[in-house]
């Protein structure tokens, strides 16, 4: 066994639950252990989005077909899985590779290269309101609010319940995406130093 492999911790949770939130406040707790390299691998810049060999649905309502974003053949998987083998065991690999998503704990390949493996959870209504919110400012597609519902409730709210929400079966660990972040995120980064320590 590489004695330098990265320790990999997997963030799975529902569209924002507040897993990039919870991801920016553990990473500056960990880099107040001087010496200590983490990485974030997000799947979201691994996701088709309407491009080849992406999954698509059609809009019961409109009968406009969009790209499904919500599925786990959404994302490249094969591509970000060999990224994350190639990252944990290089050279110079970080000491914490996070690796960020929809479906971190339902794709299994990533899944089981996972040694801490956590879930946000967050309830559906509030995840409905912080998504309007957030995509209403732009930067993720259509600013429309019709668009933002209508996508939800046909696509991200099904493949959720379908993909997301079961796959918190396989988590270690279950933190609220409401909680204070400050705190739960002190509790993991000890939890992370127990464990690698203990590797």
């Amino acid at each position: 066994m590489n004695r330098n492999k990265s320790y990999i911790v997997g963030i799975a949770g529902g569209s924002a639950s507040g897993k990039t939130t919870f991801v920016a406040e553990l990473i500056k707790i960990l880099a107040q252990n001087v010496g200590i390299k983490v990485e974030v691998v997000g799947m979201d810049k691994y996701f088709y989005r309407g491009q080849n060999g992406g999954p698509s649905f059609t809009s019961p309502s409109t009968g406009e077909t969009l790209p499904d974003n919500n599925v786990p053949g959404s994302a490249d998987n094969a591509r970000l899985v060999a990224d994350l083998d190639l990252k944990s065991t290089a050279e110079d690999s970080p000491d914490i590779l996070i690796v960020e998503g929809l479906m971190t704990l339902h794709i299994e390949d990533i899944r089981q290269r996972c040694d801490l493996r956590i879930f946000i959870d967050l309830d559906a209504d509030l995840r409905a309101l912080r998504r309007m919110l957030r995509d209403i400012k732009g930067g993720r597609g259509s600013a429309d609010p019709e668009f933002i519902s209508t996508y939800y409730r046909e696509c991200a709210r099904v493949g959720h319940a379908n993909y997301v929400e079961p796959s918190r079966v396989h988590a270690d660990l279950i933190l609220r995406g409401d909680s204070d972040f400050s705190r739960t995120a002190a509790i993991v980064a000890q939890a992370i130093s127990n464990r690698r320590n203990l590797s």
